[in-house]
């Protein structure tokens, strides 16, 4: 009778078989075993047009701010309540807008759609919010928002085409992702 040839020792419980990645562990040539998922990002082109339109709806939100310093200046500093709420409202609304673009130019999801949500938003405060607000008649306020005759209604009505456009371009963003590397 001849002895058999040796015979591999049965896998053992929780240990991988010799030349199988261990669940989880790195694998035996060196690698650090599963590679995760790639999260997905905004569609590149979409969140760069959409950061781009919501940075030009900021700097028309500052031209209006600065408008009302202006208006402030030839009043001897005399400040009006609206005139107050006009210059912070459009500096703070700005810097919100710039942080969003900043997020969206990342490509980062959550800030697509909070870009999304902002723009959203100055577009019905200023059509809805301002006249509840200030008792202006809704007719009074779209009239004076596109007559483009003062610098801050011209500044207003720029904000909110440029708004509307980087709303529908942050959703493109936001709904076509990209799960490839970063640009």
């Amino acid at each position: 009778m001849q002895p058999s040839p040796p015979q591999p020792n049965p896998p053992q419980p929780g240990f991988p078989q010799y030349g199988q990645p261990a669940p989880g562990g790195p694998a035996p040539w060196g690698g650090a075993g599963q590679a995760a998922a790639p999260k997905p990002r905004a569609n590149a082109p979409a969140a760069v047009i959409a950061g781009v339109l919501s940075l030009l709806a900021a700097a028309m939100l500052v031209w209006f701010a600065l408008y009302n310093v202006f208006v402030a200046a030839e009043a001897n500093g005399a400040l009006s309540g609206i005139t107050v709420q006009n210059m912070v409202s459009g500096t703070i609304s700005a810097v919100v807008l710039v942080v969003a673009a900043g997020f969206t130019f990342a490509r980062r999801i959550p800030g697509v759609w909070t870009l999304f949500g902002f723009c959203v938003f100055y577009v019905v405060a200023v059509f809805v919010g301002m006249p509840l607000v200030w008792g202006t008649p809704f007719g009074s306020q779209v009239k004076w928002l596109f007559s483009f005759d003062d610098s801050d209604s011209t500044a207003m009505a720029l904000m909110i085409v440029f708004s509307v456009l980087a709303a529908v371009a942050a959703a493109i963003a936001g709904s076509v992702k990209s799960y490839g590397k970063k640009i």
